[in-house]
């Protein structure tokens, strides 16, 4: 403030010398005409888009500069002096020059005295002060770790006491000086601490006991000086003692008590995540997303590591616990705080994502896609009724996992053996998927004109799935059921050839996908590979499949035509699009495929029925010309 002053009263002066010289020159001004001379123009308005602010390249090297003078050198000179110190105490404690008493005192008065000039120094430099204090603080730690670890004045319990007012004293004289990095010193060394003052000996409620209360220091600092950075810190420092200690004391027997301080220090971050937004109705910014996201990944991956083995059971029930938490939260968060409309969004994410990963801990195989497929339709039925884009978008992701899922991993037919046309695994999976797919595509057509452009696509997304299921199942059943009827053909004619031949007239080991015995109980065969070629060329064979060509052929040239006839009774011409591409593929393949494939009858057959179906389309299209001419073109009713 003093400088401030002496600054003001040197422009003053120089101010009076100024009009002093210019009325000894030019004489007094008269009041009139200086009230007849015009003002000045207003300067010319200069968009400051149009202009923007030049830095010059000396001025950005000047910058770069101050701040390798301010700050690299202050905090490489309290670096060294720390390590000048740390080989004082080292080499006083080799050579006797100094009594251990002497030592501690000399380290103490050293940090106090580094205190005393940064708080000296705050006035006129404040940041320059932060490292001055910050190097103070730092020399306590190092003096209370030796008298612990080198001297043994102290015992463990002493150190961790005497380290816990340093971090105490830091953040206060922080929150004091309103500087944050003192803080984040203090913090660190707070959580450096333990290290410090270890002893090789388990104390697990005494451990977590000291970080417990650290973290309720360090959260409730941070929320009342809003320092997201020193919560972040803090979490970093609890992270690494908690990873530290698991690596160097854990045993299997305290799985329970592992679990329960994982799951306080869980409770913790997130409700100071949770309250710190919704309480102050402040709008979350990435920091806060931020914590939120790295505090129940942290949580529930190291429960996933730890339960896996002994509870693998409790984990679904874990996933679904914290599902059903965020869709609290952001109900919570849609009523106390709705504009922040990315911190609701975020929360709904959170919960979506941890009753997808449930689904799979807890179920196996179809069931899961089943799940999906419904848990889709939920979360589609609530952000229609909430009127939610983001649930809306979250059901369209979690549907179309349900698709992927599907046809990567439920669409084998199982065993041709034991196959049942439509009474089967698969045909159940893709049924409960089709009628997912129909709820989804009715409340999209329905809704259609409440959604956003981002959305533009929705409906038609949910009608193109529901129609190209439909168009799989039927196909990959007729596709099975002549399959497991040459299998059945092949094991007859297998059993008929091993009961002809001497040799073979013993048990198969192993068969392979087609039906044919690879190996037998004491011998191969070698001429399985001929006579299955010859099996193959067999007319029954081939009759069987002719006519799962032709069956497939025909069904998709029926399907495309209900299409047609459901898209000009309803005036939907997303519909007769699909059915249109539909018949052009199927004209590809009967002039394609079948045509070289199929045998003269059945070549017939396809041929005859599906131009019928073409011909059946055509008309329909000139019976009701007027009335497609009159449609207004939609996308996706």
């Amino acid at each position: 403030m003093d400088e401030i002053v002496k600054r003001l009263e040197q422009i003053e002066n120089r101010l009076q010398a100024l009009e002093g010289r210019l009325s000894s020159k030019t004489g007094p001004v008269e009041t009139s005409q200086m009230s007849q001379t015009p003002p000045p123009p207003p300067p010319a308005y200069v968009s400051e888009q149009t202009v923007p602010p030049a830095v010059s390249r000396p001025q950005e090297a000047s910058h770069v500069e101050s701040y390798i003078g301010r700050w690299i050198l202050g905090v490489t000179g309290i670096v060294a002096i720390l390590f000048g110190a740390s080989f004082f105490l080292k080499y006083a404690f080799d050579s006797n020059l100094i009594g251990p008493g002497g030592r501690v005192m000399l380290g103490l008065v050293g940090g106090l005295l580094f205190v005393i000039v940064g708080e000296v120094l705050r006035g006129r430099y404040q940041k320059y002060s932060f490292i001055v204090s910050g190097g103070g603080l730092a020399l306590f730690y190092l003096t209370i770790f030796s008298a612990q670890h080198f001297y043994g004045f102290i015992n463990q319990t002493t150190a961790l006491g005497f380290l816990s007012l340093v971090t105490a004293f830091g953040v206060v004289l922080a929150v004091w000086s309103d500087g944050l990095p003192l803080a984040m010193i203090a913090v660190f060394g707070g959580f450096l601490a333990p290290f410090l003052v270890s002893t090789g000996v388990s104390n697990d409620l005494g451990f977590f006991f000291y970080i417990g209360i650290l973290t309720l220091g360090v959260l409730a600092v941070s929320f009342f000086r809003k320092w997201q950075a020193l919560t972040l810190i803090g979490f970093i420092g609890m992270m690494i003692n908690f990873s530290s200690w698991y690596g160097t004391y854990y045993t299997a027997p305290k799985l329970a008590f592992t679990m329960y301080i994982l799951a306080c220090f869980y409770v913790l971050y997130t409700l100071a995540g949770i309250v710190s937004t919704l309480v102050t109705k402040t709008k979350s910014n990435t920091a806060d997303l931020f914590i939120l996201t790295a505090n129940v990944g942290w949580f529930f991956l190291w429960s996933y590591f730890l339960l896996y083995s002994q509870q693998h059971a409790l984990l679904g029930f874990l996933a679904a616990a914290l599902g059903a938490l965020y869709i609290f939260f952001a109900y919570l968060a849609s009523t106390t705080n709705p504009d922040d409309k990315n911190f609701i969004l975020f929360l709904g994410a959170l919960a979506v994502l941890f009753l997808t990963i449930a689904i799979p801990l807890e179920l196996e195989q179809n069931a899961i896609t089943i799940a999906w497929a419904v848990e889709a339709v939920i979360l589609f039925f609530l952000g229609v009724s909430l009127k939610n884009q983001g649930m809306r978008m979250f059901a369209s992701g979690v549907f179309l996992l349900a698709l992927l899922r599907l046809f990567m991993f439920d669409s084998e037919a199982g065993s041709f053996a034991n196959y049942i046309p439509v009474f089967n695994k698969r045909f159940f999976t893709y049924a409960m998927v089709i009628l997912s797919s129909a709820i989804l595509t009715y409340l999209a057509v329905g809704r259609k004109n409440e959604f956003t452009k981002q959305e533009k696509g929705t409906s038609a997304f949910f009608t193109t799935a529901l129609n190209f299921l439909v168009l799989v199942v039927v196909t990959l059943e007729i596709y099975t059921f002549f399959n497991a009827k040459v299998f059945t053909l092949l094991q007859n004619e297998e059993a008929t050839r091993q009961k002809n031949t001497p040799i073979l007239n013993q048990p198969c080991v192993q068969y392979d996908y087609k039906g044919l015995c690879m190996q037998y109980g004491s011998s191969d065969y070698y001429g399985s590979s001929n006579y299955g070629n010859a099996a193959y060329n067999s007319s029954e064979y081939r009759s069987l499949m002719n006519q799962r060509n032709a069956s497939i052929s025909i069904f998709w040239g029926i399907y495309a035509s209900i299409l047609i006839v459901v898209g000009i009774l309803y005036r939907v011409s997303f519909l007769r699009w699909s059915a249109l591409i539909l018949f052009g593929v199927t004209t590809g393949k009967v002039f394609i495929f079948d045509l070289a494939g199929l045998k003269t009858p059945y070549r017939i057959l396809s041929f005859t029925v599906f131009g019928l179906i073409l011909l059946a389309a055509s008309y329909l299209y000139f019976r009701f010309e007027k009335r497609l001419k009159e449609d207004v073109p939609q996308s996706s009713q």
